[in-house]
């Protein structure tokens, strides 16, 4: 389903041009989506998180703490964490970089967690609220927000941010 609404807001959305803000094109009733290529996914995401008051919940691929760009996520989720936000986060434990988020996130005090190694956590997930959706191709990195060709899609839904909160559980359960 997810990918029938990202493709009909990219068929809706066509004739935006690269470099044109993101906008949320409305599919299938309540649900709002929003493409988020390439440097769009970065300013999208700090205003989100700015917004959380209850929940963040991430599941990342890769989180590499090495440079101002994702400092500011890492330090925008401290903070959300110490005014009583529920974050948690969930990181592949094959990626080496991970390892500084792992222990920067841990020191601050949010619930961070490494997969099992059962399984490889490739997802790029935030969710936030229990209401907004942030998937793609994006990881953590400064590659992927500043120089990659990547491609996500906010969704704005409490029926499928509610379907993906049940993913991240399995998730950080161990599953």
């Amino acid at each position: 389903m997810v990918a029938v609404l990202a493709f009909a807001a990219g068929y809706a959305a066509s004739s935006l041009t690269p470099q044109a803000p993101p906008q949320a094109v409305q599919v299938q009733g309540s649900v709002q989506v929003t493409l988020l290529n390439d440097r769009e996914y970065y300013p999208v995401l700090l205003h989100v998180l700015s917004r959380a008051n209850k929940s963040i919940h991430i599941a990342m691929f890769m989180y590499k703490t090495d440079t101002d760009v994702i400092e500011r996520i890492t330090e925008l989720l401290i903070s959300k964490s110490r005014q009583g936000v529920d974050v948690r986060v969930v990181l592949e434990n094959s990626v080496d970089v991970n390892e500084l988020a792992y222990r920067r996130l841990r020191d601050a005090g949010i619930p961070v967690r490494f997969d099992t190694r059962a399984r490889t956590t490739h997802a790029k997930l935030v969710i936030v609220d229990g209401k907004i959706v942030i998937v793609g191709s994006h990881n953590f990195t400064y590659s992927a927000m500043e120089r990659n060709h990547e491609a996500s899609v906010m969704l704005v839904s409490d029926r499928l941010a509610s379907i993906e909160e049940k993913y991240f559980e399995a998730i950080w359960g161990g599953g």
